[in-house]
């Protein structure tokens, strides 16, 4: 009870309504709560779509604490009393009480959100058999079909269906295993369009028009298949997921009939497609794609920080879910490109937005590409020796000039920190920054979740949230990132291979 206590004194008070840190607040309070399970949740546990309208579960705490206090309680004895009798209510009146959603992790403030209970807890296996699968326990002939059109793309043949399902059930998960790792050489899975590839649509995002390269667009500018092969690579063979965010190498795709192959390329300036130095790089961060699109001609990298955000941790910051407001004097917040961000209604999300911003201080999206054009630098820029020096303003590149050529259009941004916070954590550079995101448990479990979602055909939930929970944290700890062991231990579920 202390702990809804803690999140509601952040959630809906008059003094801290809708602050950044309450979502984050609130799973470090209830971090058995299904909610929270490599993720955190918005603010629509107390709110209706965006704070400050509350939803039925907002409002009766609200009433709740009015009942023992003329003012908002001071103390966690006089929270306590209006929050007790809130936790045995149902507020949204769908037949459960807020504690006994909250602990499912389902959402006490919307009735069409309730705990649900399986028919196999009701109902006998004899029952349940429908002439084709067992429904209430691991089928591994509904397992080996699956795989076969999940991972492979295509049906099995028949007769070795059939000789499967001869097998006992020793050699029958063995070639499950088999079947799987065969399958994840399929081009269905690893190929251009494949699988794997789609999972990374919404990390790279990709804008077909203006493609250049393979399968170019109307106005070919940028390739981003590069992105894709990077991202791909990091995902299969046993190879480490978190490089995905911290490689400094690059990655080429052959495809020759049903062969899908990906190959590391040694770091070399250019010649491997990036324009970034190798030692300032930091994996799909730093490509030549997300800084053109994402950073542009931007000073502060916000709109790359909450694409990052979403596509790596599943979180949004316009749910303000991942915020840690550092002390601004330690942060250095400040108003550095004069968009009113000091302004009170603006400082309570920017003062923890902005200093995740400031550790892509010194990389340059498109800024002083004119100039570049213009023939301003075209004699360094001949050499491509001179191309790797930081004191170059080159696009696309990591540039200590870029500051000095913004400050004139936002006098005083020369001023903001490389330094910045994420998680509450000080880091000295980008490369800190994106060790702090895979180091955290969001990463794993938002990557998890991306195989899950495919496999599966659905977010986890509750009453799956023990197996997607055991399954995010084997993958950071036993399998130490490798997407392929997780994925042996994903066909095993009971989300997966029960009917």
């Amino acid at each position: 009870m202390r702990h809804l206590i803690i999140l509601v004194m952040f959630l809906i008070s008059g003094q801290a309504s809708a602050k950044p840190w309450a979502t984050d607040l609130f799973c470090k309070a209830f971090p058995n709560s299904p909610s929270c399970s490599g993720s955190t949740i918005s603010c629509s546990y107390c709110h209706m779509a965006q704070p400050p309208a509350l939803n039925p579960f907002g409002g009766c705490v609200k009433q709740g604490m009015a009942k023992t206090s003329s003012e908002f309680p001071s103390t966690f004895a006089d929270m306590r009393g209006a929050i007790e009798a809130v936790g045995q209510e149902d507020c949204d009146q769908d037949g459960f009480t807020n504690l006994k959603e909250i602990e499912a992790g389902h959402l006490p403030g919307n009735d069409q959100s309730r705990p649900t209970v399986s028919g196999c807890q009701n109902q006998s296996f004899a029952s349940l058999i429908n002439g084709s699968w067992n429904l209430c326990q691991r089928d591994p002939a509904y397992v080996y079909k699956k795989i076969w059109l999940d991972v492979c793309g295509e049906n099995p043949d028949y007769d070795d269906y059939k000789s499967f399902r001869a097998l006992s059930r020793e050699r029958q998960d063995k070639a499950l295993d088999d079947l799987l790792d065969d399958c994840l050489e399929s081009v269905h899975w690893r190929g251009k369009d494949g699988i794997v590839w789609q999972i990374g649509q919404y990390k790279i995002r990709p804008v077909g028009s203006v493609k250049s390269g393979e399968d170019a667009g109307v106005i070919p500018i940028v390739d981003y298949y590069a992105d894709f092969n990077l991202f791909v690579y990091s995902q299969i063979d046993g190879h480490d997921a978190r490089d995905q965010l911290l490689a400094n190498y690059t990655v080429t795709r052959t495809e020759n009939g049903s062969t899908v192959t990906y190959t590391k390329i040694t770091p070399q300036r250019l010649l491997d497609g990036q324009v970034m130095q190798p030692d300032k790089r930091v994996g799909l961060l730093t490509s030549f794609w997300n800084l053109s699109f994402y950073l542009n001609y931007t000073g502060i990298a916000r709109v790359l920080v909450a694409q990052a955000f979403n596509a790596y941790l599943g979180l949004s910051l316009v749910n303000m879910q991942g915020l840690t407001t550092p002390d601004p004097f330690m942060s250095q917040f400040a108003d550095y490109d004069s968009k009113g961000v000091t302004r009170p209604e603006c400082a309570q999300c920017h003062a923890a937005i902005d200093p995740l911003a400031y550790p892509f201080r010194n990389y340059n999206g498109l800024t002083g590409t004119a100039a570049v054009l213009q023939g301003q630098n075209a004699t360094a820029l001949q050499n491509l020796a001179n191309l790797g020096d930081e004191k170059n303003l080159t696009p696309l590149s990591y540039s200590l000039p870029r500051m000095d050529y913004l400050d004139q259009q936002f006098p005083g941004i020369k001023n903001m920190p490389e330094a910045g916070y994420i998680f509450g954590r000080r880091v000295e550079n980008l490369r800190e920054w994106a060790q702090a995101v895979v180091d955290n448990d969001l990463f794993a479990a938002n990557t998890v979740r991306d195989y899950w979602r495919f496999l599966i055909g659905h977010e986890p939930r509750s009453e799956e949230n023990h197996e997607f929970v055991k399954l995010w944290t084997d993958f950071k700890t036993v399998h130490n990132y490798n997407v392929k062991a997780m994925l042996h231990d994903l066909i095993k579920t009971e989300a997966y291979s029960v009917p």
